[in-house]
């Protein structure tokens, strides 16, 4: 059973992760504590009333219970802790639409504004978090609507009301769906164009001080160390002047290519300036993360020999590298930018010490 809602989380999480920053986060936590009061608050509204029926009270009650519970999941870290908590989120955002159906089944002189505020919802989150947020919160309206609305006294007067709500709910994602779906293309392209570097294809400074704090958070809730490794081409200017720009260009494109090959798939690999890349590792040991660092950008130093004697034979290129390890445990107030300062200073260590070789820096 576990296993399964882990691949739910997976299927509907993983790829939004990058959608939702701190201060989301923070807010969908304050949803699920806030939405599944509300609704035990309510609940309790509808048992204290005179013209409650007792079959709708204990709906009511059963979904707002079913919130809560979701909520305290979340809260506590129980479903998908070090996997996919993001799936959580999205469930507390996909369920709005379904707890303003609880408050609009409890309060029916609300009618008139329903259609309105459900179809906003749920358009807005399919907008904002994708198609498959779209459909759960869609999915969740229907269920809601479904158990709720034939115990309440006034939507089986209104039949034609009721009537008209089935038939609007089922066409809102048939005419929605291609206009989400192609503004959700056109963003990823955007984001891409606007965080990779258009020779190399890699990420720029701005892409990776996102990946460098996403991976910060990772490393905190895994309790492992990151790596931070900044190199420098040393000699690269001499391509430029003696051999050309164009030559420039190829050389740094194979030597993008050659890292990228000689790389874990889940480590990021930027280019932050003419002749310098970045590299983060995550997943390093409590331990051994220092040395295996430091393995990894010694490695990348005879990766970078070895592809720019087969362009640039004469030219002599080579790499210093800079290494920064962080971990929570040891320096909780680290940022982004306190990490690229630190490698880049041990990155100056190196050339100073005789270039093509790499420094740590201080721990």
């Amino acid at each position: 059973m576990s296993s399964s809602l882990l691949k739910l989380a997976d299927y509907f999480g993983a790829h939004q992760a990058q959608n939702l920053d701190a201060h989301e986060r923070d807010r969908a936590k304050q949803r699920a504590a806030i939405s599944g009061a509300f609704a035990l608050v309510l609940s309790l509204g509808h048992v204290l009333s005179p013209d409650s029926r007792p079959e709708h009270v204990v709906a009511l009650i059963g979904l707002s219970l079913l919130y809560s519970l979701l909520a305290l999941v979340y809260l506590k870290g129980v479903l998908a802790r070090g996997r996919n908590p993001v799936f959580m989120q999205y469930l507390f955002i996909a369920l709005d639409p379904a707890l303003t159906i609880v408050v609009v089944v409890g309060a029916p002189k609300w009618a008139a504004a329903f259609y309105v505020v459900v179809m906003v919802q749920i358009v807005r989150v399919g907008i904002r978090y994708g198609m498959r947020t779209l459909w759960l919160s869609w999915a969740g309206a229907m269920v809601t609507a479904a158990v709720l609305m034939p115990l309440s006294p006034f939507w089986m007067q209104e039949v034609q009301l009721l009537r008209s709500f089935g038939a609007t709910m089922l066409v809102i994602p048939v005419l929605f769906s291609p206009l989400i779906r192609r503004l959700h293309e056109v963003t990823d392209e955007l984001r891409t164009a606007a965080g990779s570097d258009p020779l190399t294809g890699l990420g720029n400074r701005r892409l990776l001080a996102e990946h460098i704090r996403l991976a910060q958070e990772r490393s905190q809730r895994d309790g492992t160390m990151l790596g931070v490794i900044l190199l420098d081409l040393d000699n690269f200017k001499k391509v430029n002047d003696t051999l050309g720009h164009a030559r420039g260009d190829t050389l740094l494109e194979a030597l993008s290519t050659a890292i990228r090959g000689n790389i874990r798939a889940g480590d990021f690999l930027a280019r932050v300036g003419g002749d310098e890349f970045v590299l983060l590792v995550e997943g390093l040991s409590m331990l051994a993360g220092r040395q295996q660092a430091q393995d990894i950008a010694q490695k990348l130093v005879g990766v970078i020999e070895a592809t720019a004697r087969g362009i640039a034979p004469a030219a002599g290129v080579s790499a210093s590298v800079g290494v920064q390890c962080w971990a929570h445990a040891l320096d909780p107030l680290r940022s982004e930018e306190d990490l690229l300062d630190a490698a880049d200073k041990a990155m100056y260590e190196a050339k100073h010490a005789g270039k093509a070789r790499v420094r740590l820096a201080a721990a």
